[in-house]
Formats: structure tokens, sequence, C-alpha cells
């Protein structure tokens, strides 16, 4: 390490003038994210009520969460279940997307716009827009009613077999564009070569997409995976607004139980728990794949 006493006046003011700079930036993240983060993990380990003091229950709210809570592994269950649905969905509606513009259909400039304008609106806004459209007179039953498909017809929202799917629905036509912007991105970083290359050699569309855009968008495919996963649990908006986590607990998610633990039973240290849970569950997802895709070894190589 460099001694200050070697450094020349101008040089320590340069390197005091940039740490000026970034300290608050520093403290922001430190005040913001870091301390609320250990906040979190220390009231995990005390019971409050948001108005008295902290009492230190030890590992007792972790114990009840395992052993005395049903509704803990059932907010749990549709966690993992909306997280992979909505990834999975919505990177093969971005993936479709990306192909056919990359393709240069007719008007693609549009339809690009089109695709990610979803991602552009709020979660509440789409959330009560989708709302309507699921009700018992809503555009879905008014269109099943047109095709003479009354037999179909459902209040989408109130039908325990049917809730958790339409939120994820409601997700990949929302986010299905982001994916999309990630998608091309990508692309246009292929070599236009390889494809003319392919082309001559009688190779059609599809056998192009399959031998040559997914393999050498393997690491998009990671990365987007990822992030979607972490997304996925970290969900609240939408299912909040849309169903508050019913009908008969169907969509309740861990996001949502956190809220109603902390602010409408007020049992803050039991909700820090559940954060707790949410942010190692993303991480184990996180190593999980890394660990099966490879990447971490690729990367190394």
């Amino acid at each position: 390490m460099v001694k200050t006493s070697n450094i020349k006046k101008k040089e320590l003011r340069e390197y005091i003038t940039g740490d000026a700079f970034v300290l608050p930036v520093l403290v922001f993240i430190f005040l913001f994210i870091i301390w609320p983060v250990i906040q979190s993990l220390v009231l995990a380990f005390f019971r409050w009520d948001g108005v008295g003091p902290w009492r230190y229950v030890g590992l007792k709210n972790f114990v009840k969460m395992f052993t005395k809570e049903p509704l803990f592994y059932q907010s749990l269950k549709n966690s993992v279940i909306f997280a992979v649905v909505t990834t999975f969905g919505e990177m093969a509606i971005g993936f479709t997307a990306a192909v056919l513009i990359d393709l240069g259909i007719r008007c693609w400039k549009v339809y690009r716009f089109i695709f990610y304008l979803p991602v552009l609106l709020s979660q509440v806004a789409v959330s009560l827009l989708w709302t309507k459209i699921y009700a018992e007179d809503g555009l879905v039953n008014t269109l099943l009613g047109v095709l003479h498909l009354e037999n179909l017809q459902n209040v989408w929202l109130g039908d325990p077999r049917f809730a958790l799917w339409a939120v994820c629905l409601v997700s990949m036509w929302q986010f299905g564009g982001w994916h999309m912007i990630f998608f091309l991105a990508g692309m246009q970083g292929i070599d236009p070569q390889i494809y003319e290359s392919a082309k001559i050699d009688g190779a059609s569309t599809l056998r192009r997409v399959f031998s040559i855009t997914i393999p050498m968008l393997k690491n998009v495919f990671f990365i987007i995976t990822i992030l979607s996963l972490i997304m996925g649990f970290k969900a609240f908006d939408m299912i909040y607004v849309m169903t508050s986590g019913g009908p008969a607990m169907a969509t309740e998610i861990l996001g949502t139980l956190l809220y109603t633990q902390a602010f409408d039973v007020q049992r803050y240290g039991y909700a820090s728990v559940i954060a707790v849970v949410m942010v190692i569950i993303a991480m184990l997802f996180s190593m999980f794949y890394i660990r099966l895709s490879g990447y971490q070894k690729e990367a190394v190589e």
C-alpha cells in the first residue's frame, strides 16, 4: 500500500475529492439498504408489536414458523409455483417475440413497441385492469359467451382452482416484453455470417433458431432465469391488489403473508423471519441454477 507521506499533495487532494463524491452514496446505501437488512435480521430473534419494547425470544419465531404455521407452507408452495411458472412463461413469450422481431417481420418496430408497452405500466394499474377483465361480467367471460362457450365461464379470481394461474398469466403478459429486450440485445451480438452459412447449408429458420440462437444465448438465458426467479419470490403488488391472498388462501404467497403478519397482525418479529427465509430461498435457487447450468465453471475457464 502506498503511504500517504509518499503521495504528492495534488494527488492527495484528488483522492479526498473522489472520496467526498462517493461518501454520500455510501451513506445512502448504508442507511437505506444495509442498516434495514441488519435490523430485519436482528428483529427475527425478537417479538415486537410495533409500539412496545423488543422482547428477545431466540429461535422461537423460526420454530413457530416451521412447526405451528401451516399457512407458511401453503404460502411457500404458492411462491414456488408463481416464481417458476412466471419465469419460464415470460421467457417463452419474450424469446418468441424476440425471434420474430429479429427475423425482420413486417412492422417489427410496431410489434416491439406493443410487446414492451405493458412493462412501462404500473403493476397496480395492470392489476386493477385485469381484475375487471377477469370479473364475472368482464372481457374473458364476455368473449366466451360470444364463442358460445358459456360452460367455461367462471369467476376466475374467486375460484381457488384458477386464481393463482390467472395471476401468473397477468405477470407473463406484463413482463414478457422485459425478457424480449434482453433476448434482442443478445441476438444483436450474434454474427450474421453464422446465420448466412447455415442458410446456405440448407438449415431452415426453425433449425437455425435451435442450433445457433439458443446455444449462443446460453448466458442470456442464465441471467434472465436468475433475475426472474428472484423477482418471482419478491412478488407482492400484483397478487395483493388482485386477490389479497385469496380466495381461501389459494394465492397467498410469502410476500403477502409477510405484509399481513407485519401490518395487520403487528407481528414484526415473525414477519422478519419470513423475510429472512425469502432471501435464503432466493439464494438457494440461484446457487442451484448456477451449479445446474455450469455457468460458474464456464466463466472460470
